[in-house]
């Protein structure tokens, strides 16, 4: 399976189209997501529009997003006619069950650390059976954090990869694991077990 993401994903290689430029967190998130014709994808921290944009230029998509700000939202519906990008929280997706394959969420340490990955349920909710969750967290490798910790330098107000993974484990999602995507980036990925019957 991973050799099929990396042959589809020459998406992250450049990740230059028509103006659409990735930076290092979306660029990983398009290189390891598994996203074909016709599927329904939702970037949960959508905040610019790229990472929608990039992948509708290489895919028939229902693009959706959600922002934290709805001057935002009504900027990528702008930019982007086609996409549904909605303001709303994580917590609360404004769409129906089972609505999509793959969903995108670029982690903020700081805002997420004391809610143990609440929002989880709720993604679980709207992924369809077999659907991929990549989570994009920014911070130190486990090994500089600990060192940290040790002399002080560095407290707990951050999530390690190790917790998230954990959190995703809870939540039922399955085959989770992490790729590092950069020296300060990794991606978490999951997946949502197909119901009994129906793998």
């Amino acid at each position: 399976m991973l050799e099929r993401v990396q042959d589809r994903s020459l998406l992250g290689v450049i990740a230059r189209d028509r103006n659409v430029y990735l930076h290092g967190t979306s660029r990983a998130l398009a290189q390891w997501a598994i996203v074909d014709d016709y599927d329904h994808i939702l970037d949960l921290s959508c905040q610019d529009g790229k990472l929608l944009h990039y992948l509708t230029r290489r895919f028939s998509l229902r693009a959706c997003g959600v922002s934290s700000d709805a001057e935002t939202a009504r900027g990528i519906r702008a930019m982007l006619p086609d996409a549904e990008v909605f303001s709303a929280r994580k917590e609360d997706i404004p769409w129906r069950a089972e609505a999509f394959n793959v969903v995108f969420y670029q982690m903020k340490n700081e805002e997420e650390v004391q809610e143990n990955g609440e929002f989880l349920r709720e993604v679980m909710r709207v992924l369809k059976p077999g659907g991929q969750l990549l989570i994009a967290l920014r911070g130190l490798p486990e090994v500089f954090s600990a060192l940290g910790s040790l002399v002080g330098a560095c407290d707990d107000a951050h999530i390690r990869h190790t917790q998230l993974l954990q959190w995703m484990e809870n939540a039922g999602l399955k085959d989770v694991s992490w790729r590092i995507a950069g020296p300060l980036t990794g991606i978490a990925m999951g997946f949502k077990p197909y119901k009994e019957g129906n793998a």
